[in-house]
């Protein structure tokens, strides 16, 4: 048994669903996992194992700004540059905390999603990460290659950096080409929550409404609720809210505050048609469970945008540019742009954690 701390991004919760499937395997072959996050984070792992002894809650205090906020472009312009301002003194605290906890916890090897301060001179280290170039447009472009240069300089402070997607597939397009060639940035397959299963799909749609910036949650939620309550079937929304906890019924419509207390493995496999965001934690998981799925980007968030451009363009997964363009007419689902992206039979999470696994063993050691 080691001691292994791992560092996840709470800007929404892709980071922590992605890196579940690796957490649960490091737990289930008894090693102790310290979990550094920020409240969204921790009531989410909290209701994952509400009762794993070998599952250590850790509060970072170094909370990232929600990058990319506002509602025009000169909130935008002006958040983005002091939030960008904000991060190195940020990472710089992260990583002076992981110190310690590297040497308090006698820890073993640490691994990041998204965490850029979680890493240690003192033992390996590890990043998850899709995003090694920022896909900005227009005006915000000089502000996508400033983000990438600053990534690179991240990166070397990490032994491996892990890229969950196919070298060959581009889920990510330009998001992780690595132009370096760098020889230390690996991909390593999908990585989904997750788990195929053959159950009966009873659920018309499931909505799940997640995302850090929750300035544009609401108008998400009132269009597609607009439309889903004048067609028929069983149709389940999901807010993503793990610090509060609330159900509610509209006629056959069910709206839950998070997953707390639902089989969320059996929910996703017995939906239909998903209806969520452009993010790319929830492009895996569509393409885990070869489900059909409506995906439309947060507005201003850059790699959601970039994202749902570029599949759109590929004619994979049903994409909706724009939320205020989501209507009875544009809610639709063409199941063969779907099945475009599932035919190539890719390899699944398993593949992923096993090649992850192995990765870090030649690093660290048995």
């Amino acid at each position: 048994m080691v001691n292994i701390l791992y560092g996840l991004c709470a800007l929404g919760l892709g980071h922590v669903t992605r890196s579940l499937s690796l957490i649960k395997y490091y737990i289930k072959t008894g090693n102790k996992v310290y979990i550094l996050s920020e409240d969204n984070v921790i009531e989410f792992l909290k209701n994952e194992f509400p009762k794993e002894k070998n599952l250590v809650l850790i509060k970072s205090g170094c909370k990232y700004p929600p990058l990319e906020r506002g509602k025009n472009l000169l909130s935008y312009l002006k958040n983005i540059i002091v939030d960008g301002l904000s991060m190195p003194g940020l990472v710089k605290k992260e990583h002076l905390l992981v110190e310690d906890l590297v040497k308090k916890h006698k820890i073993k090897f640490v691994i990041s999603d998204g965490s850029y301060g979680a890493y240690s001179k003192k033992v390996p280290s590890f990043l998850l990460t899709h995003q090694l170039n920022f896909q900005f447009l227009g005006v915000t472009a000089p502000f996508g290659k400033i983000g990438s240069l600053y990534n690179r300089s991240i990166f070397k402070k990490f032994n491996k950096v892990f890229i969950p997607d196919y070298p060959y597939s581009g889920l990510t397009g330009k998001l992780s080409k690595n132009w370096t060639k760098n020889k230390n940035l690996i991909n390593v397959g999908i990585m989904s929550q997750y788990e195929k299963l053959k159950l009966k799909q009873d659920i018309d749609y499931l909505v799940v409404v997640g995302g850090f910036l929750v300035e544009h949650k609401q108008e998400f939620f009132d269009k597609i609720f607009s439309v889903l309550e004048k067609r028929k079937g069983k149709k389940l929304f999901i807010m993503g809210d793990y610090i509060k906890d609330y159900y509610k019924k509209h006629g056959d419509i069910e709206i839950y505050s998070s997953f707390k207390g639902l089989n969320k493995n059996e929910l996703f496999n017995r939906a239909k048609i998903i209806i969520s965001r452009t993010g790319y934690t929830t492009l895996m998981d569509v393409v885990e469970l070869e489900k059909d799925a409506i995906l439309i980007p947060t507005p201003n968030q850059s790699e959601q945008r970039y994202l749902g451009k570029f599949h759109k363009k590929k004619g994979c997964f049903n994409i909706i540019e724009n939320q205020k363009k989501i209507s009875p007419e544009t809610l639709q689902h063409n199941p063969l742009n779907t099945k475009k992206i599932h035919a190539s039979k890719l390899k699944k999470t398993k593949d992923t954690i096993k090649k992850i696994v192995s990765l870090i063993e030649k690093e660290v050691g048995n």
